[in-house]
């Protein structure tokens, strides 16, 4: 099976395993190292803008199984679970507030 790597990769999330889009949770911001699928698969998502570089925000997440809500690029798309854990992710930090 061929296989579409961009980027270079996802950094290791906690316990030492690369985190996917399915592990994010609601409200959390991210940004694609790559996405591990074949053509057909990551063609739909580069379609949604899912692409290497893109910022990602899960917006709603069902509690066991289901799509996931994401905005790319203002954008709004329900993502599968099992296309979704194709995505690899890297977390988005944001700077705190001085107070």
């Amino acid at each position: 099976m061929r296989r579409w790597h961009g980027g270079r990769g996802a950094l290791p999330g906690p316990g030492g395993q690369a985190l996917t889009l399915a592990d994010l949770e609601e409200g959390a911001e991210a940004v694609v190292k790559s996405v591990v699928a074949g053509y057909g698969a990551a063609g739909r998502l580069a379609e949604m803008g899912i692409t290497p570089g893109a910022i990602v925000r899960v917006v709603r997440k069902g509690f066991a199984a289901g799509p996931i809500e994401v905005e790319v690029g203002g954008s709004r798309f329900l993502v599968g679970r099992g296309m979704a854990s194709k995505v690899l992710v890297e977390p988005v930090r944001k700077p705190s507030m001085p107070q």
